[in-house]
């Protein structure tokens, strides 16, 4: 553990409570963080940290050095392309609905935008765990739809670059981005609710060069903060109010899509607000295999991309560098899709 961190001082700090708790220094949390990846904080401390940020929040400076240590100690992805790949963090599976943030990456890939993806191992098996804040139950992962899929999962960097590059996609389970933090993540396990490292694996990026994040939040105050957060790092990102925490918008109702750009903020396309007029094509149920059949279905022409996909298709085309504009964009996806909007 580093010798300058002083855990009680540090402890007591951040534990105080959403009124009076303090922000660490950048230094200090970046070391903080470092040790927290590589095992070097007693059991004790680590449960008093993820319950106290849990409570208190995470400053935008105490982020920029989480996710400044994280970015530090793993392998980067040294990957090429002629525009910039985007990054989906898949972490939390849905319920209620499908998943249909795989399909959103092979609308990407279809029109030659690289995507990354990341979140739990395919044979992530949370069933067998009851979370408070959270009951994954019955939840279906992307790892488990691109499996069905029959596409396979990167046991490392040099893969993912490799996948990268033969079929546009690739997806790489956290474990393999970095064991530590893969162990930090089954404290939920244990603890029963979510902390900083679930807002972290939204907000890093595994590429040796630049690329475009895609954050989907669940609680509106963390759109300003990420919004901060990609502001100072100067990244380029589009942020949204995600469909069960994951980062596609929801296919009946389009969500604001707020673009972060060289250092501003703007947002490209506001919510629909409007009346549903008609309920849009959707798998008739949350399973994987209904996923999937809906999934080869769009893919193939034969049912729609719902509009809120589109939408949230053409601002990550414009970003990614694929599109100039999104008048481009909106030719560029028609090209690939004949029946693209619903």
């Amino acid at each position: 553990m580093t010798a300058k961190l002083n855990m009680t001082s540090i402890i007591g700090r951040v534990a105080r409570g959403s009124e009076h708790a303090e922000d660490l220094s950048y230094a200090e949390a970046k070391n903080l963080f470092t040790d927290w990846l590589h095992g070097d904080l007693p059991e004790l401390a680590m449960g008093a940290l993820w319950t106290a940020y849990r409570i208190k929040g995470e400053s935008v400076e105490e982020l920029r050095a989480f996710v400044h240590a994280l970015e530090a100690d793993i392998e980067p992805i040294a990957f090429q392309h002629n525009c910039q790949p985007v990054i989906f963090p898949s972490y939390n599976g849905t319920l209620r609905g499908a998943n249909l943030l795989p399909l959103l990456a092979m609308t990407l890939t279809r029109c030659g935008v690289p995507v990354l993806m990341h979140g739990f191992p395919v044979d992530h098996n949370a069933n067998k765990y009851s979370w408070t804040d959270h009951d994954p139950s019955g939840r279906v992962h992307s790892a488990d739809i691109l499996r069905e899929f029959g596409l396979a999962s990167a046991e490392n960097s040099h893969q993912a670059n490799s996948l990268l590059h033969l079929q546009g996609l690739s997806y790489l389970p956290v474990d393999t981005l970095h064991p530590g933090l893969g162990k930090m993540l089954a404290l939920r396990q244990q603890l029963g609710v979510r902390s900083s490292v679930h807002t972290i694996v939204k907000l890093f990026n595994p590429f040796q060069d630049h690329a475009v994040h895609c954050a989907g939040v669940t609680h509106p105050p963390y759109l300003l903060r990420l919004q901060e957060y990609f502001q100072q790092e100067q990244n380029t990102a589009l942020i949204l109010r995600g469909s069960e925490g994951e980062c596609f918008a929801n296919p009946k109702r389009r969500p604001d899509l707020q673009v972060c750009r060289q250092g501003e903020s703007v947002l490209w396309i506001e919510k629909d607000t409007q009346p549903l007029q008609q309920i849009p094509a959707l798998p008739e149920n949350s399973g994987i295999s209904s996923t999937c059949r809906y999934m080869e279905a769009v893919l193939d022409g034969q049912l729609p991309l719902p509009s809120p996909l589109v939408d949230q298709a053409l601002c990550l085309l414009c970003l990614s560098g694929r599109c100039t504009d999104m008048d481009s964009a909106h030719h560029h996806l028609a090209h690939h899709f004949s029946h693209y909007a619903a």
